[in-house]
């Protein structure tokens, strides 16, 4: 199984609508979800050209004034969709898998930039995830490191990380490695901060039936 979850600051740049398309092409993809889509609307012409041409099922959240937004879409050549659900900060399919009848959760997060909304959005992924009965797949920006390694420098505030350690431990998830990138997010300062805010997380009976997979 294949997938991308992406934060790209916006899909008005051309240059990303080809760089969807051609990884979409070079990879085969079985899902494709981006973050902070900045779009409330989609052609079909546009959707097509995310997937190169394949048959995707396509649902979306819009952003929420000027930032957020998410776009999930899925391969109805190996899927099928038996329920949707979306809330404020994320987006889930739970699909049965065509080749073996494997029921499972897919979940594109975008966790609250702002401190006084984190709270919030933890309470959102516990109450999610909480209520889901299937194997779980989370993905996404989560807008919280979980430790002070993931950050290049040592301004570190542990109340947030430590809310969120605390909730992936609740939820009994699990983080896959992601092997040669140890940041996923920089500032446009002219010393630019460096932090880790985008992972995967999966639940111990979906990496029971992966448990080779890796990012």
């Amino acid at each position: 199984m294949k997938g991308f979850f992406w934060n790209s600051h916006g899909l008005r740049d051309l240059a990303k609508h080809r760089f969807l398309f051609d990884c979409s092409r070079e990879h085969n993809l079985d899902f494709i979800a981006i973050l902070e889509t900045g779009k409330h609307n989609y052609s079909t012409e546009c959707l097509d050209n995310f997937c190169a041409g394949a048959e995707y099922f396509w649902h979306w959240n819009p952003p929420r004034g000027m930032s957020g937004g998410i776009l999930l879409g899925f391969n109805l050549s190996n899927f099928v969709v038996d329920k949707i659900e979306s809330g404020d900060s994320f987006l889930k399919f739970n699909l049965t898998n065509k080749s073996d009848g494997f029921r499972w959760a897919l979940m594109a997060v975008y966790g609250a930039a702002q401190d006084e909304h984190k709270g919030a959005f933890l309470s959102e992924l516990v109450r999610v995830c909480s209520d889901e009965v299937l194997p779980l797949v989370m993905g996404g920006d989560f807008n919280i490191i979980r430790y002070p390694s993931e950050k290049n420098n040592d301004r570190f505030n542990s109340r947030w990380p430590n809310l969120f350690n605390s909730t992936i431990e609740i939820l009994n998830l699990k983080e896959i490695v992601m092997p040669g990138r140890q940041f996923t997010w920089a500032s446009y300062a002219d010393v630019p901060t460096y932090e880790k805010l985008g992972r995967v997380l999966v639940s111990t009976d979906w990496e029971l039936k992966f448990p080779l997979a890796s990012v």
